[in-house]
């Protein structure tokens, strides 16, 4: 710096670099939110001895989305051009300091990625097989419920590439009422698979309609669980609401399944320990938040399923994503459009 100011001095000139202070007496940068969010990241994780960046920054969301809630939305301004639109905020969160230290926060604290292992075809026929065999030794109805329960979650998993949290959607009316319509179907038997979406005011229910094969090419007996699913549903006078459902009605979580999939996971590995990488531990290594769905694309990947195919069997979520923007149309009509694609939709599960 010493070489600047000797220029500066040779022209007669005062230093041209900003004055460095003093700053106002008040917090404007943010510096406050960035000292909670530094003790914030020193809490416990579940995967490493501190919290990971991205749960840490959702400290500064949360900030924001209050700012940006309180009287200080006044100070926001939009400056737009035809369809463009740029909004102007004075939130300390939104300051190129804060930008910096977020950014600096990011490099030093890393991310440590910890993802489900894919679930191989090889491994769920196993455990449909190890499920099967549970079921004819089942000792009342009350087992085979739940055993009948788990292996349709691993099926709507698996065969349609659904994540953990999307499996939980399944709609009870619509999977009864279509279950003999997919099951008489001729030339492409299959299941409705109904999940509930977002609802739309005054027009009903948001539903997507998935197509799963009854019977796949490989022999994985689909329809077969679903009609046991259905059958214990009407016994025990179940026909609304969510198949993955607590005592009270209310829609279960995923992780509520994880204990049972991993103690189940160790029995294949004792019989078939062939099907899984050598020591491996199946308790870190697979969960049903993700495995199934990971499963479902590598296998897609392998068998060469035709990526028109595989974008059909996905286009539900683009929907969702939309957040309400498709209109919402009444069971039927959601079934009535689906049929329109049956052949295409009804392939993605028939492939494995």
């Amino acid at each position: 710096m010493s070489d600047y100011f000797k220029t500066f001095r040779a022209f007669g000139l005062p230093s041209v670099t900003p004055t460095m202070g003093p700053f106002p007496l008040e917090d404007t940068f943010g510096m406050g939110v960035a000292v909670c969010l530094l003790r914030r990241s020193l809490d416990a994780g579940k995967n490493a001895a501190t919290i990971q960046f991205s749960t840490a920054r959702k400290f500064r969301t949360a900030y924001s989305n209050a700012y940006h809630a309180s009287r200080h939305l006044c100070g926001v301004s939009t400056m737009a051009f035809e369809a463009s639109k740029l909004y102007t905020t004075p939130c300390p969160t939104y300051s190129y300091w804060f930008h910096r230290f977020m950014l600096g926060c990011h490099k030093r604290m890393g991310d440590k990625v910890v993802q489900d292992y894919a679930l191989s075809r090889g491994i769920l026929i196993e455990l449909l097989k190890q499920l099967e065999d549970d079921y004819d030794n089942a000792g009342g109805e009350e087992e085979k419920d739940a055993i009948v329960e788990f292996a349709v979650l691993l099926l709507v998993g698996f065969l349609l590439g659904l994540r953990g949290e999307e499996i939980m959607k399944t709609d009870i009316s619509g999977l009864l009422k279509y279950l003999d319509v997919g099951a008489g179907a001729e030339t492409f038997p299959h299941v409705v698979v109904p999940l509930i979406g977002r609802l739309k005011g005054g027009l009903g229910e948001r539903y997507h309609m998935l197509i799963m094969a009854r019977v796949t090419r490989s022999g994985i007996q689909a329809g077969k669980w679903m009609d046991r699913l259905c059958l214990s549903l009407v016994r025990r006078d179940m026909w609304n609401g969510f198949v993955f459902q607590g005592k009270k009605g209310q829609q279960r979580k995923i992780g509520s399944y994880d204990s049972q999939f991993v103690e189940r996971l160790e029995r294949v590995q004792e019989t078939m320990g062939c099907l899984f990488e050598p020591g491996i531990d199946v308790t870190d290594a697979y969960g049903l938040r993700r495995s199934l769905r990971r499963g479902s694309t590598t296998e897609a990947g392998n068998l060469k399923i035709d990526e028109r195919v595989v974008n059909m069997n996905n286009r539900w979520r683009k929907w969702e994503e939309a957040r309400g923007r498709r209109p919402s149309m009444t069971m039927a009509s959601h079934y009535t459009e689906v049929r329109l694609s049956l052949p295409v939709l009804w392939e993605y599960s028939y492939s494995f």
